[in-house]
């Protein structure tokens, strides 16, 4: 089954999400490509998140049906619930939660 998230997908996690965490979203490890398995710069921003790290120096550019105001507070929630997860183990988590911002944005280089 290919892995696709909508942007109801992503307004429907709550703050009682973000507070309990919740992975309901996030994609199984075999629907995840390589390359957010091995890391690329989706999987450093998903980890600059968790961690509170500065986020790598980069360009950001919503995909259509998230590149309004409301999105971003959506995208926020969404993330912080599924980094919050105890499990499945933190790989799976952080390349998930890499390919769900694949599915929102694109991130470039800056």
């Amino acid at each position: 089954m290919t892995y696709s998230l909508s942007r109801s997908d992503v307004d429907s996690i709550t703050e009682a999400d973000v507070q309990s965490s919740t992975v309901k979203l996030l994609p199984r490890w075999d629907d995840i490509p390589a390359d957010f398995r091995n890391g690329n710069l989706y999987t450093q921003l998903a980890e600059a998140h968790l961690f509170d790290y500065p986020l790598p120096s980069i360009s950001v550019s919503f995909l259509p049906g998230f590149d309004d105001a409301g999105a971003c507070q959506a995208i926020d929630r969404c993330i912080r619930a599924h980094l919050n997860a105890f499990a499945p183990r933190h790989e799976h988590r952080i390349a998930g939660v890499g390919y769900m911002i694949s599915k929102v944005c694109a991130v470039t280089r800056a």
